[in-house]
């Protein structure tokens, strides 16, 4: 029998076993499979293994729902190679005080809108990417694999940059280098058009050494090491705004996140998941550094009762405001002392999202997500960074959409989102925006 005769004969089955897990699990329903695998001595239990190995070395995000569409296998299967690209096109219209960001809706970066600006249109591919799956020594206990994605982002002057999204390896249990911190859950975000997503999830990527382990078939544990980020507003009078004042250092002891994770089947799972961060500053009084200890908790997980997901994340800490989405960018991990001149504390904050996705059809799904963010900030004053007043106290984002699979290869839907940021001066502005999407994967 030919390999070409082979090889169809392979597929038909996988997508047979495949049809089958999709009537117990709408969300890979929606997301196709393996569509070709070249190689010598192709067979139906090599079609499913490479599917499976592939699968599993990919980033749990949302940009990379669609499963596999084709793979390369190496003579004598010494490596698996799968290239993938998707093409995400927006069109949104703002009105309240929009953003300058098509794709994205932040209420961390939301500014008053100026007198006849209150609305705006705009089109972008902001968010496109092409990613490079490899698999070396597959099925074996040497198994390495590599992950690289690339993606576009927009520039002010309407320019397209390419930056890394991910590039890792994982051997066994073991992944190095870009990614997701550990302490985000992203299996706990629901789909969204909107690339920013709720304003309580994970915000932070970073580069890292981590390991994660099956303790059991449904607990697992996670610990890493990751690069130590620091987002702080310092101590600066404005009277000496300045010479002799410092605006940062850097750190010195790395962030640590550790989860456990319980799944108690197959499409659901729960995780408590922590870090714990010294953050490293020059009080410019004293003449010395100073460090600051912080910690968070965050309680995910996402639970399948046909025809509904449900989703659901709470958090709270002290010094990790570059994990929340929405805090990223603020200066809102360490705030100065108001009582101790020099000084810096670490404010609390905590959040929570709660989300629902219907599946009507296996290629029609609709999403609600509520989520809300509050920061504890008490008075400052820094001559740098964001005034007090005007800093983030809380906000809200509400979102609906409708999502319609039109094909393995393209995918629609229209998103409402409204946002809602309260300052500490306890002053209030709101945004609406509808958009439109188109995208193409493969």
């Amino acid at each position: 029998m030919s390999h070409f005769r082979i090889l169809s004969i392979a597929i038909a089955a996988l997508l047979a076993v495949l049809q089958t897990e999709a009537q117990h699990n709408p969300n890979r329903a929606r997301y196709g499979s393996v569509r070709h695998v070249f190689g010598d001595g192709v067979n139906i239990s090599d079609s499913i293994d490479v599917y499976r190995t592939l699968v599993n070395n990919r980033p749990v995000d949302k940009d990379f729902l669609n499963d596999p569409v084709f793979a390369i296998v190496g003579k004598n299967k010494s490596f698996y190679f799968s290239i993938g690209a998707n093409l995400k096109f927006v069109g949104s219209f703002d009105w309240g005080n929009p953003s300058s960001d098509a794709v994205n809706s932040s209420v961390g970066s939301m500014t008053p809108a100026v007198p006849g600006d209150r609305q705006a249109f705009a089109m972008t591919a902001q968010g496109s990417n092409v990613y490079f799956n490899i698999i070396g020594f597959p099925q074996s206990a040497n198994q390495i694999g590599l992950f690289i994605s690339l993606k576009l982002d927009k520039e002010p002057d309407s320019r397209y940059v390419v930056h890394a999204n991910y590039v890792y390896m994982r051997y066994r249990d073991l992944l190095v280098g870009y990614s997701t911190s550990l302490y985000n859950d992203k299996a706990a975000d629901p789909f969204t058009i909107d690339a920013h997503g709720p304003i309580a999830s994970g915000a932070h990527d970073n580069i890292q050494v981590n390991f994660q382990k099956y303790l059991t078939d449904k607990i697992r544990l996670g610990i890493g090491v990751e690069a130590p980020r620091s987002d702080y507003t310092n101590y600066i009078p404005d009277t000496d705004a300045s010479e002799g004042f410092a605006e940062s250092v850097r750190q010195r002891v790395p962030d640590i996140p550790v989860y456990i994770g319980y799944t108690p089947d197959t499409f659901s799972h729960m995780r408590l998941s922590g870090i714990l961060r010294c953050i490293t500053y020059r009080d410019n009084i004293a003449g010395k550094n100073r460090t600051v200890p912080a910690a968070g908790l965050k309680f995910t997980g996402s639970w399948v009762a046909d025809p509904f997901i449900f989703y659901a994340q709470t958090q709270c800490g002290k010094g990790i405001a570059s994990y929340i989405q929405d805090n990223a960018g603020l200066g809102l991990d360490l705030v100065p002392d108001a009582s101790r001149p020099g000084h810096l504390v670490a404010p609390w904050a905590w959040g929570c999202i709660a989300g629902v996705q219907y599946n009507f059809t296996k290629s029609l799904f609709a999403t609600a997500i509520y989520s809300y963010m509050h920061n504890y900030v008490d008075p400052y004053v820094s001559a740098v960074g964001t005034p007090y007043e005007d800093q983030l106290r809380s906000g809200h984002y509400i979102l609906g959409n409708v999502i319609w699979q039109l094909s393995p290869l393209f995918r629609t839907g229209l998103e409402y989102i409204h946002t809602v940021r309260n300052n500490c001066d306890r002053s209030s502005i709101s945004n609406n925006r509808l958009s439109l999407m188109l995208s193409m994967s493969f």
